[in-house]
């Protein structure tokens, strides 16, 4: 017990340690603790995954690491140059967080896909947006124009692809017999914004 409240008093991580109450992006309030917000960790890195795990430690080997609805401590790397919580926010280590390993950091919400203004009137209640939402092919044109920032879309200017996964491989755009399903689903990767969607049916 005593070893406790000297690690207290002269603030020495534990491995309980919380979100730092004094850096509170990307998360919210769930009526008892802060947790992660479903924007926090739902985007790519930009340097491997592999690279980001080593660049920005856990605090402790067992904790998890940032994911909606949890409370994970960031690793202080994240977001200062302070080597316990809580710490002073440093914007040039937030930056480089942010430019780097937003998703190991829970920092997707800081990226510029998702700082974007939703539409005024949305046809949808962008506060119910779901991340399966985001997924779905129903759901993704819908959302690219009125919750923008719910998806991380703010940066496709309303031209999306309908189906996840065109990127993985853009020959599809090129291959003879998959024009309207290109036209329809792969709209973004094949550079097919300008192109009118065929109708159901194929239009005939």
């Amino acid at each position: 017990m005593l070893f406790l409240v000297v690690l207290a008093v002269f603030g020495v991580q534990t491995a309980d340690a919380r979100i730092d109450p004094q850096y509170l992006p990307c998360a919210v309030h769930n009526g008892s603790d802060y947790v992660y917000s479903r924007t926090a960790a739902n985007c790519l890195n930009v340097m491997s995954d592999s690279y980001c795990e080593i660049a920005y430690p856990k605090p402790t080997p067992d904790e998890s690491r940032p994911a909606e609805g949890n409370d994970a401590q960031r690793s202080l790397m994240c977001y200062t140059l302070g080597d316990a919580t809580p710490a002073p926010a440093n914007a040039d280590a937030e930056s480089v967080a942010v430019a780097s390993c937003p998703k190991t950091c829970g920092l997707c919400c800081l990226t510029s896909a998702y700082k974007c203004n939703n539409r005024v009137a949305p046809r949808v209640n962008c506060a119910n947006v779901s991340k399966a939402m985001c997924l779905s092919p129903i759901w993704r044109q819908i959302l690219a124009e009125d919750c923008p920032a719910e998806c991380g879309f703010c940066d496709l200017n309303g031209c999306i692809d309908l189906v996840v996964g065109c990127e993985n491989d853009p020959m599809i755009c090129y291959t003879a017999g998959l024009e309207d399903f290109v036209n329809t689903n792969c709209r973004r990767t094949c550079n097919k914004c300008n192109v009118q969607p065929p109708c159901p049916g194929g239009g005939r």
